[in-house]
């Protein structure tokens, strides 16, 4: 005679959580039915779960992974800063700056435009250029990329200033404005 396990509701298996002793047979195996974390709902087998094969989902799994590959720090991407450097190096500025160095600075504006005080949003990963507003620019272009000479701007503000420096731009704005 066949005994039906049942196991309490709400147990916990990694993210994965019982919500039903509703069970189905698939491969000669008992799924139970399991919500991630992340609210997605899966028949998972019962063998997976007790021995810790399964502990989330899917998209959590791929989730957690990106996470460990990922190489930058704070919002700022690997991917953001990897194409920044290359960006730099062809133009043949000087560039002694650490992402660390870029990130404080960022939190040390609060994440605002330095000119404007404009919402600078960083994508994160991966890097994504429609929906990135920042542009990390120099305070004065002669000297390069180092921790001293950066601010964070809005993409707009950095692409009005081109190579001017930020004394440069501040003129320019004053003369349109007094004129």
């Amino acid at each position: 005679m066949n005994k039906k396990l049942i196991l309490d509701i709400g147990k916990k298996f990694g993210k994965w959580e019982i919500i039903s002793n509703e069970t189905i047979r698939k491969n000669n195996l008992t799924h139970w039915l399991c919500r991630c974390n992340c609210g997605k709902e899966e028949y998972i087998p019962l063998n997976n779960l007790m021995n810790g094969s399964t502990t989330k989902c899917f998209n959590c799994a791929k989730e957690v992974a990106g996470n460990k590959r990922r190489k930058g720090v704070g919002l700022i991407s690997g991917d953001f800063w990897s194409q920044f450097k290359s960006k730099v190096k062809r133009k043949n500025i000087k560039f002694n700056l650490r992402i660390e160095e870029a990130w404080a600075k960022f939190q040390e504006q609060e994440g605002h435009c330095a000119i404007t005080n404009r919402e600078i949003v960083l994508t994160g990963y991966p890097y994504d250029k429609d929906k990135t507003t920042a542009a990390l620019s120099l305070i004065d272009p002669k000297i390069g990329y180092v921790s001293t000479n950066i601010i964070w701007l809005h993409k707009e503000i950095d692409l009005m200033k081109g190579n001017l420096s930020i004394y440069q731009l501040y003129n320019v704005a004053n003369e349109i404005i007094n004129e």
